[in-house]
């Protein structure tokens, strides 16, 4: 496929979300503009890690696909939750970003019955926007749980700058730059505990199913769980 026709469906999975973004705005103003006191809402900066074992598949010089181990990708992110009002029970809008990165991997690349290790000089970077509901639960005024869902555009680069080559003569090119783009389901369950000022401590898990397709220079596949630690404060 050529750039003309990614660069399209950049176009045009920016424009969805575009459009989510501006529907969800719309419905926050006439939620936030009518009361006269704002309701608490939440802000949330996650640091987590999310394991990308045997996610990434990789090519050799004639075409082979063989599959490579990979540790984690490490992530940051910020989350936003707006509630239309607060309660023992809440719901309503968020929205947030996160940023992730693995580089300088060591790979354990399995052929056949064999196997061989092989050093590749590459970094990879991911990174998503998303915008959801949330409905939430306060058992008690200090402690939080909370689910949330929504649509998510996700992205992610690969670059390299040379080929590989171990002792038995297998040849894996990493010289790339190459990026993806594409849209997708998250999904995301956490709990907090709120101190007497405002700050708050939780964990919280995270998931979509994103592939990222970089053509010769390889696959990773991110599915599995994101589990973070949560630093909150309210506004």
């Amino acid at each position: 496929m050529g750039s003309g026709y990614f660069h399209a469906r950049v176009i045009r999975l920016a424009g969805v979300l575009a459009g989510l973004l501006v529907s969800v705005w719309a419905n926050a103003n006439v939620w936030y503009t009518s009361p006269s006191v704002l309701p608490k809402r939440y802000a949330q900066l996650s640091l987590g890690s999310q394991p990308l074992d045997d996610a990434w598949y990789v090519h050799d010089e004639t075409g082979n696909q063989y599959i490579a181990e990979v540790d984690a990708i490490h992530h940051l992110g910020l989350m936003l939750q707006f509630p239309r009002k607060n309660g023992v029970i809440e719901y309503g809008f968020e929205g947030g970003a996160h940023v992730g990165y693995n580089s300088d991997r060591r790979l354990f690349i399995r052929l056949g019955s064999e196997s061989s290790v092989l050093d590749i000089d590459s970094s990879l970077w991911t990174g998503d926007v998303s915008v959801g509901t949330f409905l939430s639960i306060k058992p008690q005024p200090w402690l939080r749980f909370f689910y949330a869902a929504g649509p998510s555009l996700y992205w992610g680069k690969i670059s390299g700058d040379d080929d590989n080559q171990n002792d038995d003569g297998f040849v894996i090119d990493t010289r790339s730059n190459n990026g993806y783009i594409g849209l997708n389901i998250y999904q995301r369950l956490g709990m907090e505990f709120t101190f007497s000022n405002g700050l708050s401590l939780g964990a919280s898990v995270r998931h979509i199913n994103a592939s990222l397709d970089f053509g010769p220079n390889g696959r990773v596949d991110i599915n599995e769980p994101h589990y973070s630690v949560i630093l909150g404060s309210q506004f």
